[in-house]
């Protein structure tokens, strides 16, 4: 029987046609304008189900600030022993220094609500030097956390547990006694709440962060000004009991999903 195939041995013999030019730039340039796509897919049903990226967030924040050796919570211990009635305030003034690119700095600010349920979790306040990857700056939780950093791995009491408070990284920020105020003049509103910020300022970074917990409930603010202008860049609020956000300067930009 004879074995010969022509239809198979024609396709073994074609050659395929010479590489066009720019074709690699062309492949990537699809291949970025189809994530982009996915990205805009994925913003929209992420606004539908914004506490998941919330709640990866503050996984993130939890990770990031376990994992660091060098980052500390502003007051001690004991200002939250006893009755959750007393009334605590942790206040912390800092400048912080980052890599400049002709003579600016950029950090990225972030707000989360509280959220519960089953993936509930504290609101926050956070600044992080540069990019969300980043380690905070400085970051505010507003009730201590317990998350899960791999499903499945380990049990409910094995989960890492970040308590509440004013958290400074003392690496890159040392404390001030220059003056803060936690208000946001020249900062149009209303508030962004769904959003994170990307923002530049002059030089160092002068930053206040303020945190209270009383009968009321919880409030929280941070302000960010240039150390060398001293004008506002940025300013983060959580109200007692209510709704609160994200006031940017025009140095800020909204960061995609």
């Amino acid at each position: 029987m004879n074995d010969f195939d022509p239809i198979g041995s024609a396709l073994d013999d074609l050659q395929p046609p010479p590489e066009q030019p720019g074709f690699f730039d062309e492949l990537r340039r699809r291949a970025a304008d189809e994530q982009r796509r996915t990205l805009a897919r994925a913003r929209v049903r992420m606004r539908v189900l914004g506490f998941v990226t919330a709640a990866s967030l503050i996984a993130a924040i939890v990770l990031l600030v376990v994992g660091s050796p060098f980052v500390g919570r502003v007051g001690s211990d004991s200002a939250f022993a006893g009755s959750s009635l007393v009334r605590t305030v942790q206040d912390s003034k800092v400048v912080c220094t980052l890599p400049e690119l002709h003579g600016m700095s950029a950090f990225v600010l972030s707000f989360t609500e509280t959220y519960t349920g089953p993936n509930a979790y504290p609101a926050s306040l956070g600044v992080y030097g540069g990019a969300m990857t980043s380690p905070s700056l400085i970051y505010i939780l507003s009730a201590t956390n317990r998350r899960q950093p791999r499903p499945g791995l380990l049990s409910l009491r094995q989960w890492p547990v970040q308590a509440k408070g004013v958290f400074v990284d003392r690496t890159r920020c040392g404390h001030t006694s220059v003056s803060v105020p936690l208000t946001h003049p020249g900062l149009p509103g209303p508030p962004d709440q769904l959003h994170t910020f990307t923002c530049l300022a002059r030089g160092r970074l002068l930053i206040r962060a303020r945190a209270i917990w009383d009968r009321r409930g919880f409030a929280a603010s941070i302000a960010v000004r240039s150390y060398a202008t001293r004008k506002p860049v940025a300013f983060a609020v959580i109200n007692h009991g209510g709704p609160g956000g994200l006031y940017t300067s025009r140095g800020c930009v909204v960061n995609s999903p």
